[in-house]
């Protein structure tokens, strides 16, 4: 509970426990009780003391007309502001301390229910004619830690900037109803939300076991492919079958020979042909083909130098 409810409660249990013990129950005495509980400088809750059944007597026809305005002053001090007492009939008069306690508590009241305050708006609503009485309510109000507020006298127009408000107003019987109504209606968009967070969260869930369970099941069909690529027929699948006319050197085709000529190796070569050939076959073979091999500047096929080149190039890739 809140320090300055806590006192407030505490100033006004006295009266409430004069109310009970006192053997005195003429409206005279309720009144006077009632004037000194709203005079105190320290009691600012009355809901305790209005449910007392001595106070609420004086609502009774029996109680003289001079004193059946008590029991509505009460309930003035306890939710009403400055305006209400104004604005109803047949009330007992305030006295200074009850004049600047209500303000007060209307004070309390504006600040929780109006904002910005406006110097004009305070005035008007608490009956005070110059803003430095108005500033002078407001420095009470602070000090006696009922608000928590800033003064800006210089703005245009010049507030009260009220930042807290301290829990002192009791609450009339007549609002529980509406009371009642916005919290149900705040229960009912709490359990709203709720449901849509709930079911948010199980779709979250659906989704990501869906996804969990694709993915296993990729992660399935990768081991089992894996599987088949044993030791065995691993080779056989990687290189695949050899065409007889691959690069990789295989005798094939019309010229004899199929591939890349800088792969060739000596044993390519071993089947005599530059043995069992003819004379002229490498001149043949030359001439047909439009190529010099081998040739070195000023060589000559006609000449004894490239008589001499043919010769050696006739024994190219024989093994000995």
């Amino acid at each position: 509970m809140d320090q300055t409810h806590t006192r407030a409660m505490e100033a006004l249990q006295p009266f409430i426990h004069l109310a009970n013990s006192n053997s005195a129950t003429s409206p005279k005495f309720v009144a006077n009780l009632i004037t000194n509980a709203t005079s105190s400088p320290n009691t600012y809750v009355f809901a305790e003391l209005l449910e007392i059944q001595m106070v609420q007597a004086l609502r009774s026809t029996d109680t003289p007309a001079e004193y059946q305005g008590y029991l509505t002053l009460l309930e003035i001090f306890s939710w009403g502001t400055w305006q209400d007492y104004q604005a109803t009939p047949n009330l007992p008069p305030l006295n200074e301390k009850q004049t600047l306690k209500l303000r007060l508590l209307s004070l309390l009241s504006l600040s929780a229910a109006i904002k910005p305050l406006t110097y004009q708006m305070l005035m008007d609503a608490l009956s005070i004619t110059a803003p430095s009485e108005l500033e002078s309510l407001v420095t009470t109000a602070i000090y006696s830690s009922l608000i928590t507020a800033r003064l800006s006298p210089a703005t245009s127009p010049p507030t009260v900037n009220v930042t807290s408000v301290a829990p002192l107003r009791d609450v009339k019987p007549q609002s529980l109803t509406t009371m009642i109504s916005i919290l149900t209606q705040w229960e009912t968009r709490c359990g709203d939300v709720i449901s849509d967070i709930e079911a948010e969260i199980a779709k979250i869930r659906t989704n990501s076991a869906k996804r969990r369970a694709k993915e296993h099941a990729q992660m399935a069909l990768f081991e089992k492919t894996l599987s088949n690529w044993g030791p065995e027929g691993s080779e056989s699948r990687l290189a695949g079958p050899k065409n007889p006319g691959w690069h990789g050197g295989m005798r094939g085709g019309a010229g004899g020979f199929v591939g890349n000529k800088r792969e060739f190796s000596s044993d390519d070569f071993d089947d005599g042909y530059w043995d069992n050939g003819t004379e002229n076959a490498y001149d043949t073979l030359v001439a047909g083909s439009r190529m010099d091999i081998d040739e070195g500047a000023g060589s000559s096929r006609m000449g004894p130098a490239g008589a001499g080149a043919r010769h050696a190039k006739r024994f190219l890739g024989k093994k000995y």
